[in-house]
């Protein structure tokens, strides 16, 4: 492997040979700026024409699993997307898991500080503390239960086989990987419609899809995406209900230096985790051959 590359950026795999298949177009990065621009519009539309109907709940379940998670499964039958190689089981032990969750919460601690900052120049909207405060913030175990269901376990799933599965991999083969994590992580960040948190959200995709390239599949992407959504909604719960009428406020430097240098350690680390693997053949295994669907 080339030293000068940060991530494992080994070659994509050859479907088998089958005669029986029928060919498929290779899906690439054209295909995946499209698919982004019209899912993210689908999900949008369907929210809005829902949330009146079926409720919050309703609205985000059917959006997420009707197009982030249906399409791409049934695109896969039309276009070569690498489903069946990113969709499999990282060969990772427990310290990489370890250290992917040290990276999560450290990570969700020092970017909470950043909607803070820019509130101070651009103040959000009451409305949108609102909306948390409505949608978001549990009264009951009960309803924190299915908060978690609908706003942590289905898209964490779901975007994750949109965004780290199906658009990572055609930017990937159309712009190099690099290319991919960072314009990847940036769509994911567009989709949430949320400008006072749009870097945090940006650079916690790219972290989603360097799990993703460093292990060859979504599924620590995936846990990882569902952590920290978890986080967010038990620090709604704790929440008073007075403090959803008063500006945020900055975290401690004592709190967030220390989960800084948490970060960046954890980082070393799973890239470490995540090398020795691939020199032990692991992520070879992984992306060496699709079988034919």
């Amino acid at each position: 492997m080339d030293e000068r590359y940060i991530f494992n950026d080994l070659p994509e795999p050859r479907p088998e040979f089958d005669l029986s298949a029928k060919p498929r177009r290779r899906w690439d990065g054209g295909h995946s700026l499209l698919f982004f621009v019209l899912s993210a519009l689908a999900s949008l539309l369907a929210a809005l024409a829902l949330v009146n109907v079926s409720g919050f709940y309703g609205s985000v379940i059917f959006s997420e699993v009707m197009v982030f998670a249906l399409i791409p499964f049934l695109l896969r039958h039309v276009f070569d997307t690498g489903w069946r190689t990113w969709t499999r089981r990282p060969e990772v032990g427990a310290e990489f898991w370890i250290w992917c969750t040290a990276a999560v919460v450290s990570f969700a601690v020092v970017q909470s500080n950043l909607p803070v900052l820019l509130d101070r120049m651009w103040p959000i909207p009451q409305e949108q503390f609102d909306f948390f405060k409505k949608n978001l913030a549990a009264g009951s175990v009960s309803e924190f239960l299915m908060l978690l269901l609908v706003a942590a376990v289905v898209p964490g799933i779901c975007e994750e086989l949109a965004f780290r599965g199906l658009i990572q991999t055609g930017l990937r083969r159309s712009f190099g990987t690099n290319h991919a994590i960072i314009w990847g992580g940036a769509m994911f960040a567009v989709l949430h419609l949320n400008p006072w948190n749009f870097i945090g959200l940006w650079t916690f995709g790219a972290l989603l899809g360097y799990l993703r390239e460093r292990t060859g599949s979504i599924y620590p992407s995936v846990a990882a995406h569902v952590a920290n959504n978890a986080l967010a909604l038990v620090v709604f719960a704790l929440q008073k209900p007075e403090d959803w009428d008063t500006r945020p406020e900055f975290l401690p430097w004592y709190v967030v230096l220390p989960a800084g240098a948490l970060l960046v350690y954890a980082l070393i680390q799973l890239h470490r985790v995540t090398a020795s693997s691939a020199s032990r053949g692991a992520p070879a295994r992984v992306i060496l051959t699709e079988p034919p669907t």
